[in-house]
């Protein structure tokens, strides 16, 4: 049960990676309460980290630095556009008041 559990985990984690990529936003947030769920699970079913196998024990390191990367990415890249739109309308204001008063 282990194994396949972690398999599942392990496409999951994958899939809410794609999608964090491509700048998705509807349904990650479900997808990954879902996979700290089964990781839990998964944990539980263990009688110690030390049963953890090497391979697992690196995907899941390098998941969860790879997740941080990409979440904060994403968050830059927001904040870049929302700036980025503030300055197109700060623009169009100008450009209005520019015309009412010409």
């Amino acid at each position: 049960m282990n194994d396949e559990l972690f398999e599942r985990i392990k496409l999951l984690s994958l899939e809410i990676r794609s999608l964090v990529r491509q700048g998705v936003r509807k349904g990650v947030d479900e997808r990954i309460s879902k996979r700290n769920e089964m990781l839990q699970e998964w944990f539980a079913g263990i009688s110690e980290l030390i049963d953890m196998t090497n391979d697992q024990q690196t995907f899941l390191e390098d998941l969860l630095k790879e997740e941080r990367q990409l979440v904060a990415e994403l968050n830059e890249e927001q904040q870049a556009y929302h700036r980025h739109r503030k300055g197109v309308n700060q623009l169009k204001q100008y450009s209005q008041v520019s015309r009412n008063r010409h």
